[in-house]
């Protein structure tokens, strides 16, 4: 679990834990770290968890934000990274978390609710969020196409027309698909272990998908395909 050690002049005042999906900054007295200081706006903050990611976000403040100096308005957390609000320091402790932004990281930020222009649909017994498209698909370029055989919906499609599609149960395992210029590729994002494919685990690197792949994440088993 996640810990904010908050300093001021120096000093260690309050240590929290990040044990919820939501975590918020601000001189309110209802923010998860209550920071009723000058220069400190009423929301100032907040820390979403996607995945094993801590992000943490500027709500338009009035003095804004900064981690290692730097000025933010969104920042995946990396494990000794100093927040710094007004006076205050807080420094995020997280040894399990994973060094380097990949690019498919970065594009589950742009498609958690952290984006407004993110859309969301329940797809069988499985969560389908698709990012905006960031590109045009290649003329030629043949769709990729995910089939469930096992689940709540045998027989179900979807076409993998957007850049970014998750896939499995919220909390317990999840896995993204996105498209690039060379193919598609799968990632864990959620879980203690990792979805399987064609019965080997897919670790936690970005794996290539070729057609007739079998994927197992959640209580689902998808069948990857190119029309």
């Amino acid at each position: 679990m996640a810990k904010l050690i908050v300093s001021q002049n120096g000093e260690v005042i309050e240590n929290c834990f990040l044990n919820g999906d939501i975590f918020t900054i601000g001189s309110q007295t209802d923010s998860d770290l209550c920071l009723a200081i000058m220069g400190i706006s009423r929301s100032h903050a907040r820390i979403t968890s996607v995945g094993n990611d801590d992000i943490l976000e500027d709500l338009d403040s009035t003095n804004g934000t900064l981690v290692n100096s730097q000025p933010i308005t969104r920042h995946i957390l990396q494990n000794n990274d100093v927040i710094e609000i007004a006076n205050i320091q807080i420094r995020y402790r997280n040894h399990k978390a994973i060094d380097g932004p990949s690019f498919d990281r970065t594009m589950i930020i742009q498609a958690s609710a952290l984006e407004s222009g993110a859309q969301s649909q329940a797809v069988g017994a499985y969560a389908l969020a698709t990012a905006k498209k960031a590109r045009r698909f290649k003329k030629g370029a043949r769709l990729g196409l995910i089939r469930e055989f096992k689940g709540t919906y045998p027989g179900e499609e979807i076409e993998l027309s957007q850049v970014l599609h998750t896939f499995g149960v919220p909390g317990k395992q999840v896995v993204v698909i996105n498209s690039r210029p060379h193919g598609y590729f799968i990632t864990h994002v959620e879980g203690k272990k990792p979805a399987r494919v064609n019965g080997k685990s897919i670790g936690f690197e970005p794996r290539p998908l070729t057609p007739n792949d079998v994927i197992e994440v959640g209580d689902e088993k998808l069948l990857f395909l190119l029309k």
